[in-house]
């Protein structure tokens, strides 16, 4: 498992409809179409601080990360939040932790 975790801060007021419209029409469509990807997540920042947005994509493996990095997928989506105006992108990647591979949750009740 390899989970990436990028973010940013939105644009311009006057970008924020293309903003929307590429996320949903390109970008998100995009990621969840890559192989290798397993799970996506998106956040906004309740305080209103930078960064504004944060994305967990969360792939198969390292390997599968590294391949949409190499991607044009990877191009098009960063170069897409670039173009619309979104500043501050900064990227983090972290792998599986050996002594908590899987996800754990409290027990019910």
């Amino acid at each position: 498992m390899a989970l990436m975790i990028l973010s940013w801060d939105m644009p311009p007021a006057e970008q924020t409809e293309a903003y929307n419209e590429q996320a949903s029409t390109v970008w998100i469509p995009t990621i969840l179409g890559v192989p290798g990807v397993t799970e996506f997540r998106a956040y906004r920042n309740p305080l209103g601080t930078t960064p504004g947005v944060c994305v967990h994509t969360e792939f198969d493996s390292l390997a599968s990360w590294l391949a949409y990095t190499e991607s044009e997928a990877y191009t098009t989506i960063m170069s897409g939040l670039r173009g619309v105006g979104c500043t501050n992108l900064s990227s983090e990647i972290w792998g599986s932790s050996p002594i908590v591979p899987k996800p754990l949750k409290p027990a019910s009740g």
